[in-house]
């Protein structure tokens, strides 16, 4: 039986995580997989691009098997310490101690770990089943750094923590993060110079963490619409024209992108998925459904192929 999938999606801000994260899901549950979609971040936005109501802390179905949920921080922090004490009095103790809440704020990796901790539950089968609620669970991360110390979390934690239920649930999450089979991270940046630099610095980041990597991924791409001898002739006409000077914003925006992509595919080894720019266009159910079929490589990975 196929294990669970994990993809953990994330980027510089504003790179078009969310909308990378959503088209993946809607591609995986039209291939008749079970899907989690997981929002992170705080602008909500994931609820937006399905045109549906705000997504709350249980998992909500989006359309056929796509279900979506949110993750907030500290009711999960509140709720893990109230699984692992047991006795309600002394976990609302804990709680309402400004020390409890000044250490988990401050401390590495604590709310980190739960939040991460909180993934098994989706990917793990439960206790009177054989599989897991999902067959593939898709994270709308947070932004490239804050990414990074979520996934070097168990490591960090598990050299603090060596035996006890904190312990096993380290050690159960870092298996999953660093099977390559299970789990991958989607790296997304657009065409511009600090977004693809910050993707490959995060490259080089998350190597030493044992995470596998997927295709980078290249978003708001402009389309190819001149061929050369077009583009010669554009270049020779006079820019006061607005259509020409249009057509070469267009022109040396795809040129651009095309620097970018080479670029990546020369420093990561792997062929970039490219998504189009949708000019103007707000991202609706079509446009996710066309994303989809460009992040087919990825979905295939995930399909455990």
């Amino acid at each position: 039986m196929p294990a669970a999938q994990l993809r953990f999606v994330t980027g510089k801000g504003g790179v078009g995580k969310t909308t990378v994260a959503a088209a993946l899901a809607v591609r995986l549950a039209a291939r008749g997989q079970r899907v989690l979609l997981v929002e992170t971040a705080a602008d909500r936005s994931l609820a937006a691009a399905f045109g549906t109501g705000e997504l709350t802390a249980e998992p909500l179905v989006i359309e056929g098997t796509l279900s979506a949920v949110r993750i907030e921080q500290r009711a999960l922090v509140e709720s893990y310490f109230r699984r692992l004490l047991r006795l309600p009095f002394l976990a609302r103790r804990l709680f309402a101690s400004a020390t409890f809440q000044a250490v988990a704020a401050a401390a590495p990796g604590v709310i980190e770990f739960v939040v991460l901790e909180h993934l098994l539950h989706w990917t793990e089968p439960g206790r009177f089943s054989r599989r897991a609620a999902y067959d593939a669970v898709i994270v709308d991360g947070p932004a490239s750094g804050h990414a990074v110390r979520w996934l070097r979390t168990p490591r960090q934690l598990g050299r603090l923590v060596p035996a006890g239920p904190i312990a096993s649930s380290i050690g159960r999450l870092q298996a999953l993060l660093e099977d390559a089979r299970r789990t991958r991270v989607v790296l997304v940046a657009i065409p511009d110079e600090m977004a693809v630099a910050e993707l490959l610095e995060t490259r080089r980041a998350l190597a030493p963490l044992g995470v596998a990597l997927a295709a980078p991924v290249l978003n708001r791409v402009w389309r190819k619409r001149f061929n050369a001898a077009e583009a010669a002739a554009i270049a020779a006409r006079a820019a006061d024209d607005p259509l020409v000077a249009a057509a070469r914003l267009a022109i040396a925006a795809r040129r651009e992108a095309e620097q970018h992509l080479a670029r990546l595919r020369r420093e990561t080894g792997t062929a970039p998925i490219a998504l189009p720019e949708r000019p103007a266009a707000a991202i609706d159910a079509a446009a996710l459904a066309a994303f989809g079929r460009a992040l087919a490589p990825l979905a295939e990975d995930a399909d455990g192929a």
